[in-house]
């Protein structure tokens, strides 16, 4: 998969409260999609491109800046994320190509038809390598060749992260996913996908795509035994593949569940709180070299741990988040020599544990 161009477009409204005499709603982002066509474009730069952004409030109120995707609609492929800017309707859109730049320009900010614009590539040093004419048209429809864009609501970084740890792709490490649109991590992996399928990787999400990664991840879970775990009281949630760890016990605060030779086990647990000097110290002693470890990862974002190692013939994978509240934490062992039956459920068993402001043990 070629990942190159990144691109963004928005726009965002600012509500007002009506009667209310105390403060206003927050903006409201808003999703501008548009078909870009510029004919004598040459690669890296595409001749037909799709633009899927919102746009959020500016510094003042005639500007608001841009943030989303953008991707090629025909081969060769190149997709990736873009950011800009508008003042009132006239826009600048920057994005990443194959060892250059793409700056897209032009009054394309409240589009109601084609719009012209002007497009410039450079390199590194800021030299202009080829530029020319743009016509940018609201998208109203299936693109050509491609299909029907899911609605922007029809998905957040929730809901997508776990569509594709169940179909077998990357996702990011660290701070759990947010109820915001996917990011562009999420989208470089759905573009993965969209090439192992045969398709143009665009990183655009369709329909389809949508009903075929649910459909494929509720066959997975299913093959799995797939459980849920969760306590809405005490804030956290998580999952295990009952499948393969059929043994349920529970060791103090701890559930356990083993597979039926005991040699995977999988730790459920929420403790007290650490502070954070303590949570310091404790993410220094789990993840310090010794002799003997191997494969040794280490992601943390503030009271976030994931991490994962092989040592003495069984792999460690596990995830710490700390809150005010608790400690919650799985923990996933398993033979190096029963890699090929668990690694699939790695990430997926960390990416499970879920926690609120609520958490406590």
């Amino acid at each position: 998969m070629r990942t190159g161009l990144a691109a963004a477009f928005g726009l965002a409204l600012s509500l007002c409260a009506g009667a209310a005499p105390a403060q206003a709603p927050a903006p409201v982002a808003k999703t501008m999609r548009l078909t870009g066509a510029a004919p004598s474009a040459a690669d890296p730069a595409p001749k037909t491109f799709v633009i899927d952004v919102q746009v959020k409030p500016g510094d003042s109120d005639p500007e608001t800046t841009l943030d989303g995707w953008f991707a090629s609609s025909a081969e060769p492929a190149a997709s990736g994320e873009v950011s800009g800017s508008c003042v009132q309707t006239r826009c600048v859109l920057n994005g990443e190509l194959v060892n250059a730049k793409l700056v897209l320009t032009g009054d394309f900010g409240d589009a109601g038809g084609p719009v012209a614009a002007h497009f410039v590539v450079k390199d590194d040093d800021d030299k202009t390598l080829q530029e020319g004419a743009a016509t940018l048209t609201p998208l109203t429809g299936p693109v050509a060749g491609l299909g029907a864009l899911a609605a922007p609501d029809a998905i957040n970084e929730i809901q997508l992260d776990d569509l594709l740890l169940w179909n077998d792709q990357t996702v990011s490490s660290g701070s759990p996913p947010s109820d915001e649109p996917p990011s562009g991590s999420q989208r470089e992996s759905l573009a993965a996908w969209q090439e192992e399928k045969g398709r143009l990787a665009t990183g655009l999400i369709f329909t389809t795509d949508l009903t075929e990664l649910r459909a494929d991840a509720d066959a997975a879970r299913k093959k799995a035994g797939w459980t849920p775990l969760s306590d809405a009281a005490h804030g956290w949630s998580a999952g295990y593949p009952a499948a393969l760890l059929p043994k349920a016990s529970r060791v103090g605060t701890e559930q356990h569940f083993a597979s039926a030779d005991g040699k995977a086990v999988l730790i459920v647990a929420v403790d007290p709180p650490m502070t954070s000097d303590a949570f310091d110290a404790f993410v220094d002693k789990i993840s310090a070299d010794r002799d003997g470890r191997s494969d040794v990862s280490t992601v943390r974002v503030n009271g976030d741990l994931e991490m994962g190692y092989e040592e003495g013939g069984v792999v460690t994978a596990a995830m710490y988040r700390n809150r005010d509240g608790g400690l919650a934490r799985v923990v996933f062992t398993y033979p190096v020599a029963a890699r090929e039956a668990y690694d699939p459920f790695q990430t997926i068993v960390q990416h499970s544990l879920v926690v609120t402001d609520d958490l406590k043990p």
